[in-house]
């Protein structure tokens, strides 16, 4: 039976795995807009004015995960944005993806030289704009949305998005084997212990 004295000794090691697996914990995914966000269950939820609009991402050649505002790395990439307001289907609907190696740009900027893809303005009336995309290199990117009102008004939301996560979308992996590498060491010095405690009383 384990004394109380092998148990303490085996408990340093076990905290250290427990501390390792806190930390390795992988962080929620973010989204990045102009105006207020938010994520739940794994679709960012942003605002273009007055109206809100979901998007919900996809890496099907690496994983049926959906993923909101990070991704583990380059490769082909879905965006479906969900027109959530029902009279966003009535408007034309225009996305625009760029690549910000030199940190976030708005609308204001001249998008052309840093766009790597575009789909021009069209009518979704089911309510989902799907944008697919193979991504040839990792870094920061941004998704500008931009909405025509009947007036002839533009509104225009940025959504941005990291490729190259790798910690996150190893991160299950990376900690059952953190996890395990801790439980075997913690097993290993037990046993160590009460290999001693039994010779000891021999």
């Amino acid at each position: 039976m384990c004394s109380f004295a092998s148990l303490a000794r085996a408990a340093p090691a076990f905290l250290v795995a427990a501390a390792l697996v806190a930390l390795l914990a992988p962080l929620p995914a973010r989204a990045i807009s102009m105006d207020k966000s938010s994520t739940i269950r794994d679709q960012c939820e942003i605002s273009i004015g007055p109206d809100l609009i979901g998007i919900v991402s996809y890496v099907p050649d690496r994983s049926r995960d959906r993923f909101c505002g990070e991704f583990p790395a380059p490769g082909r990439i879905i965006l479906t944005i969900d027109l959530i307001a029902e009279r966003l289907r009535e408007l034309p609907i225009e996305v625009r993806i760029v690549k910000e190696p030199k940190g976030p740009l708005s609308e204001e900027d001249d998008l052309t030289p840093f766009t790597v893809a575009y789909v021009a303005p069209r009518l979704y009336p089911g309510g989902a704009v799907p944008v697919e995309h193979v991504f040839d290199e990792s870094g920061e990117y941004a998704a500008f949305i931009t909405v025509t009102e009947h007036s002839g008004t533009k509104r225009t939301t940025r959504f941005g998005f990291t490729i190259g996560g790798f910690l996150q979308f190893y991160a299950t992996a990376i900690l059952a084997g953190v996890f395990l590498s801790g439980a075997a060491f913690v097993y290993w010095r037990h046993a160590a212990d009460l290999r001693r405690e039994i010779k000891e009383k021999k």
